[in-house]
């Protein structure tokens, strides 16, 4: 996604959650699945939770 901050990037490189138009997205390299986790930091941590990506939310906390 060219023009999109990394805010996150796991350690093989398979995902990683990015800052594009404005909210934060969460995507799989491989995919290039991409999941909307909301506007702000907090709406993207709740969504993580939901997912039970605590993995994730955890290294952002």
């Amino acid at each position: 996604m060219a023009g999109a901050t990394i805010i996150w990037l796991n350690g093989d490189k398979s995902e990683q959650i990015a800052y594009f138009n404005n909210e934060y997205v969460l995507i799989t390299i491989a995919d290039m699945k991409k999941i909307s986790l909301g506007v702000t930091m907090e709406d993207a941590k709740e969504k993580l939770n939901e997912i039970g990506r605590d993995d994730i939310y955890k290294e952002l906390a």
